[in-house]
């Protein structure tokens, strides 16, 4: 389930240095997530960005497009019943690489962690709660 998705005004960052946030940010993302599961499930994880025109982005009142910065936005997604602690190292993660890929002053920076109920996600269908607690009896845990 772990979906991060980065909001970039358009045409501020190159290609090579989004490419290697949404790496980086994959892989930080399954850590964060899977510290105790082994092998880690990296291919649960989807990261993406989602681009708007300056002249659609307004920062503190002012468009990009008229001289306003850009300021990065995330979201990510999260299995509610994940501890404070975690969530908060997310939100920490995802700054911290924007800020060092993207060049962006942190404090700009803003983002947010989504909890969603196990029984309201999808996986291949079928709700997130069957498939884990399926998964959890196959690994005799729970």
């Amino acid at each position: 389930m772990p979906i991060v998705n980065f909001f970039l005004v358009e045409g501020q960052q190159s290609d090579a240095a989004i490419g290697r946030l949404l790496v980086e940010a994959s892989h930080f993302y399954c850590d964060t997530l899977y510290a105790d599961v082994t092998p880690r499930p990296i291919e649960r994880v989807r990261a993406f960005v989602t681009f708007v025109k300056p002249q659609h982005w307004a920062t503190a009142g002012e468009l990009v497009s008229e001289g306003a910065p850009g300021a990065p936005y995330f979201t990510c997604l999260a299995l509610s019943g994940r501890p404070s602690e975690q969530l908060q190292n997310l939100m920490q993660g995802f700054t911290d690489l924007i800020e060092r890929h993207l060049d962006c002053d942190r404090r700009s920076i803003r983002g947010q962690v989504v909890s969603i109920d196990p029984a309201h996600w999808s996986i291949g269908g079928k709700p997130a709660s069957d498939v884990r607690s399926n998964e959890a009896a196959l690994r005799g845990v729970g």
